[in-house]
């Protein structure tokens, strides 16, 4: 019998669990919350949980991306999900973000703008490699929380 490493056995709940919090992961897998919150606070999410779904055994198997809904609602499950618990809300990280950008650019930036500019870098890196579904993703996310910022 072949031992699941720590942080497949994180992933492989988060897969079964996407809703889970931090916490919720941490105990459900006996890993300590603090090694779970450096594994769900990486830049991207490990290709293995977005190009692959967990068969009965326990083992990845290639997801198929079937339609333009799929990748939508993936999209939204991100971007629904509370993140906020271990990233603090989006409004105010865009808005921070825009700020930081603002004194480094020496010109105004908008949280909106964020959003746009994260979708553009998502854009390029599919430049790239377009067969990277991550980076489709991410760019749908990033301009559903642009447009949910434009309009409040």
């Amino acid at each position: 019998m072949v031992k699941k490493k720590k942080a497949d056995k994180v992933w492989a709940y988060k897969v079964k669990h996407p809703q889970a919090t931090t916490r919720e992961v941490a105990t459900a897998t006996g890993a300590s919350y603090n090694y779970v919150h450096k594994l769900m606070s990486k830049i991207s999410t490990p290709k293995e949980v977005l190009d692959a779904d967990l068969n009965p055994v326990g083992t990845w198997t290639t997801r198929s991306w079937k339609s333009r809904g799929d990748i939508l609602d993936t999209a939204k499950d991100y971007v629904t999900k509370d993140r906020a618990s271990d990233h603090g809300d989006m409004e105010s990280n865009f808005q921070t973000i825009s700020e930081y950008w603002s004194v480094h650019l020496g010109t105004e930036v908008s949280a909106t703008d964020v959003s746009v500019m994260m979708t553009l870098l998502k854009v390029a890196r599919i430049k790239s490699n377009a067969n990277n579904m991550d980076n489709w993703i991410d760019a749908a996310g990033y301009m559903a929380c642009g447009g949910e910022i434009a309009s409040k």
